[in-house]
């Protein structure tokens, strides 16, 4: 038997009815160099970076869900304001670490990763029960109409699918500690840069570092899927990936593979 490989060279996934998104890793030439950029926590005073972050790499088919046109105010700057307000209050749990890939020269930063540490119960943040649930209402002194300043324009989309997605991640970890990522995002000037992978890197080093190693759990954006599988993510239906050490994950081309062996066309390693 050939020793196993590190990665998939190539993964295929659906991403739409009729459409295959195909990747590979992000090539030597094409990556930042290590020189060139850092990866470090984030401090609270990043909070506006990491919301304008999120309203420019997140598609406006997302945002459309949860910030309808309707209801939302016409100034971005608003927006962000707001959701500057919501993510502030998150550095003070000291499970949640927001981190940030930051260029060397110009200290810009062009990608963070928050990650939620093992020994936080499943809550999300970013529900509107989360306020209450982590004394971030209490700790700020949030009177009611504040609450309701920071949250107008977002619809009910928000806990809807939180709740959802909390109840599968209960269902599938149980009272498993595991590491929980909501969101990573990069910059669209340096996404397939390698960026992505070294946000992931820092959270899956002190996941395999552990005995026995600790599980890493996400959702992912269709356009992202095959970036967390070729860092051993295993998809586990819909949105839901789960980690459990090094493990080389495959797509459609792995069936596509099948095929081509019973055919005798050629003699594969799957």
């Amino acid at each position: 038997m050939e020793p196993v490989e590190k990665r998939a060279d190539l993964i295929k996934i659906p991403t739409a009815p009729g459409g295959v998104l195909q990747t590979v890793p992000v090539e030597p030439g094409q990556r930042i160099l290590n020189s060139e950029i850092k990866v470090e926590l984030c401090e609270v005073d990043d909070a506006t970076r990491i919301a304008e972050g999120l309203y420019t790499c997140f598609p406006e088919v997302w945002w459309a869900r949860m910030e309808p046109p309707e209801i939302r105010p016409p100034s971005l700057q608003t927006r962000v304001t707001r959701l500057t307000t919501r993510i502030r209050p998150t550095f003070s749990n000291p499970n949640m670490k927001w981190i940030k890939a930051v260029l060397t020269a110009s200290n810009e930063i062009v990608g963070v990763a928050g990650w939620m540490g093992p020994n936080n119960p499943i809550k999300n943040i970013w529900s509107r029960s989360a306020q209450s649930f982590y004394g971030w209402d209490k700790q700020n002194n949030w009177t009611e109409d504040e609450i309701e300043e920071m949250w107008k324009g977002a619809s009910e989309a928000w806990d809807v699918q939180i709740e959802k997605d909390e109840k599968l991640r209960a269902d599938l970890m149980g009272d498993e500690p595991h590491w929980y990522l909501a969101p990573l995002f990069v910059w669209p000037q340096y996404q397939g840069k390698g960026v992505g992978k070294l946000l992931l890197d820092w959270a899956i080093k002190q996941a395999d570092a552990t005995d026995p190693v600790t599980p890493l759990y996400l959702e992912s954006m269709p356009n992202a899927r095959a970036l967390y599988m070729h860092v051993g993510f295993v998809p586990q239906g819909g949105r839901t990936f789960i980690r459990r050490g090094p493990a080389i994950v495959r797509g459609l081309e792995a069936e596509e593979d099948k095929d081509v062996t019973k055919e005798g066309n050629a003699v594969l390693e799957i």
